[in-house]
This record gives structure tokens, C-alpha cells and sequence, in this order.
């Protein structure tokens, strides 16, 4: 198959690794696959690193001139996929790439309000693949019908994600000074004022007085634009905060932690971060955004809180401090829970969707 891959922005989070992922592994599968991003951007940068076939576009106008001429050269493109809703407008902006099939995949942040359905999905000629259950029910209530909708799961890589042994365990801990006694709660996030990062925060600040033994320390990965102000906050609630930024040794920094923390009130019902760190056995803590019951039994594979409650994140971490067989028991069975969610699972999935819809 000759495929198109687009993404609409410019920056390295989880969408464009998960659309990188799948490219390089459509690429082994001997596709001819074309990526096409942001001249210059990370993800342009990166596919050239994985031997991707990269189709740099210029910002502006520009872009949708030069996708236009893309479209029109070679031989026909078989899928045309687009990974987010700007990617779906510029290729009809652009136009061309006759009798090639059309998809778009539907991320876990639909189903809030009006956000029912991103623009276009409605098409008669598009076919959507839902990265969940809950965004293939959400697509469903808001009249797309069912024969469009395809459930493709994002992916994790067990590999890379995998539980850290003791020798792993304390190397990371002496790395970030915590103490062999102290709670270490780490997560994952983009550090927005709805991520919940405040909430977990104020939720550590109330656990302080109250462990069963040693200190604590939160291990609060990524960036945006709260983190000079989480940073501050950790300071003045006597939180041991380790704010370390965008890093690409996540798995390193996660064999520190005890317990990991996903907070968010809104947003992405079936976060990546999440599962990678179910997959490395941490037992989790969640709030109750629509989809993670899909990813989460609670009290079989992880703890379910309500958002923006604090004290209800408190106590659920400190249940876990304070009784770590049944901690390891959640994260053990989390992380056989989450082994079905793997990137070559996402890989074989598209390649059997792609074959069936251009048959």
C-alpha cells in the first residue's frame, strides 16, 4: 500500500510518537509509507532518524501547496490519514489524491460538551478509527454511524516500559537523592491547568504528617506553561518536587516512583502515560475521566478517584503506603491488564483496517 500519514502540528507528545511508531512499523510491513510534518519540527526530524519517508512542509500557505503537489505525485496513494482535525482540513484544502481512502483518528479528549465529534467525522467518505471504546460510543451517540467506526488502541512499548528490577530500582532513587523510606509518587503530563497537576500537588501537601515512615517526593514530568508555578507551589507546601522538564528517559525516572499519579479532570480518557507506567507493574491512581474504567477496574488494576479532590487523592495513595502487598497486587495485575495496548498490536490492527477498506 502507499500511505499518508499527516499531523497538524509541530510538537513531540504523545500523538505524533504514536504517529511515528506506527509509520516506521508500517514501514517494516514493506509499506510505502510518506509522513508529511513541519519542515524543521521534531517529528520531521525524528522520521528522517527512523528512515522514514519524510514530506516537509513550510509554514503558512505554503503548506497546502505543497501537500496539493504531494497528493498529485506518484503513483496513487492508497490511505490517506490524517491524525488530528487540522490534518482532515488540509487535505481537503488541498485536494487530489483521487480514489484514495480517507481516515482520521479520533483521540481520547472527545465526549466533553459540544466536543462530541471533531469537524468532518460526519463525512460519508471518511473512516474514523476511535483510540478507545469510549470515543467509538462517544462518535456513535453523536450519529456517526457504526460501520465508519473502527476501535484502534493506542499503543505502549512493553519493551521499553518494563518493570524495573531491584539494581534498576535503587540506581533511580540514589539519581533523584529519595530515600530508600520515602514515598516517591511520580506522573506524567502536560503541565496545563486542567492536567490536575495542582490537584495532585495540594493532595501531597495534606499527606505530609501523615505516612506510616519516611518523607515523600513527587517526580512530575513534562512541561507547559504551569510549571513555573507548580514548581513554586511543591516549594511552598514542603513538597520534594523533581520537575525535570520534556525527558526521553521517562522509564529511568519511573523506577524511582512507588505510586503513580494520573490527576486530570478533563482531557484524554485513555492517556498513554498512564498505561506505560501500568505496564512497568507502578500500582496507579486515577481520576474518573470517561474511558479510564476501560483501562482500569477499580481496586482490581488500580484506584479510581473522583477529579479536582484532593483529599481523596490523599487518602488513596496513602492506602497504598500503607499497605504495599496489595499495592503490588494492583500493579501486577495492571500490568498484565495493559499488555493487550502494544504498539505491534496498533500496528497489525491499522494494516488489517487499511487492506479491508481498499479491497
Amino acid at each position: 500500500m502507499r500511505i499518508l500519514h499527516l499531523v497538524g502540528g509541530a510538537g513531540w507528545r504523545g500523538r505524533e510518537r504514536q504517529v511515528m511508531a506506527l509509520a516506521a512499523g508500517l514501514k517494516a510491513k514493506r509499506h510505502d509509507v510518506v509522513l508529511a510534518a513541519r519542515a524543521g519540527s521534531p517529528m520531521a526530524t525524528r522520521a528522517a532518524g527512523e528512515g522514514v519517508a519524510v514530506a516537509p512542509l513550510p509554514r503558512g500557505p505554503g503548506a497546502l501547496w505543497s501537500l496539493r503537489r504531494l497528493l498529485a505525485t506518484g503513483p496513487p496513494w492508497n490511505i490517506l490519514h490524517a491524525h488530528d482535525p487540522a490534518a482532515l482540513r488540509a487535505l481537503g484544502w488541498a485536494g487530489g489524491g483521487a480514489g484514495a481512502r480517507r481516515v482520521l483518528t479520533v483521540g481520547g479528549d472527545i465526549g466533553y460538551g459540544r466536543r462530541a465529534a471533531p469537524p468532518g467525522a460526519r463525512r460519508g467518505d471518511l473512516q474514523l478509527f476511535a483510540v478507545s471504546e469510549w470515543v467509538w460510543s462517544s462518535l456513535v451517540r453523536a450519529g456517526v454511524p457504526e460501520e465508519r467506526i473502527a476501535v484502534v488502541h493506542t499503543g505502549i512499548d512493553p519493551d521499553r516500559f518494563r518493570p524495573p528490577d531491584a539494581a534498576r530500582r535503587r540506581e533511580a532513587r540514589e539519581r533523584l537523592a529519595i530515600e530508600p523510606d520515602d514515598l516517591a509518587v511520580g506522573s506524567v503530563m502536560h503541565l496545563t491547568r486542567s492536567s490536575g497537576a495542582a490537584t495532585l500537588v495540594e493532595a501531597m501537601r495534606r499527606m505530609r504528617g501523615r505516612l506510616t515512615q519516611g518523607g515523600m517526593a513527587l517526580i512530575l514530568i513534562g512541561d507547559g506553561p504551569e510549571r513555573a508555578r507548580l514548581d513554586e507551589s511543591c516549594a511552598q507546601g514542603g513538597v520534594a518536587g523533581f520537575l525535570p522538564g520534556e525527558r526521553e528517559d521517562v522509564p529511568a525516572l519511573l523506577a524511582a516512583a512507588d505510586v503513580y499519579v494520573h490527576p486530570a479532570a478533563k482531557g484524554d480518557g485513555f492517556p498513554i502515560a498512564l498505561r506505560e507506567a501500568m505496564a512497568m507493574a507502578l500500582p496507579v491512581v486515577a481520576t474518573d475521566l470517561m474511558g479510564i474504567r476501560e483501562i482500569i477496574d477499580n481496586g482490581k488494576h488500580g484506584l479510581i478517584v473522583p477529579g479536582e479532590d484532593p483529599e481523596a487523592l490523599a487518602l488513596n495513595i496513602l492506602r497504598l503506603q500503607r499497605d504495599p502487598e496489595y499495592a503490588r497486587r494492583l500493579g501486577k495485575a495492571g500490568s498484565l491488564k495493559v499488555q493487550r495496548y502494544s504498539l505491534r498490536s496498533m500496528i497489525d490492527r491499522t494494516e488489517e483496517l487499511y487492506f479491508r477498506l481498499i479491497r
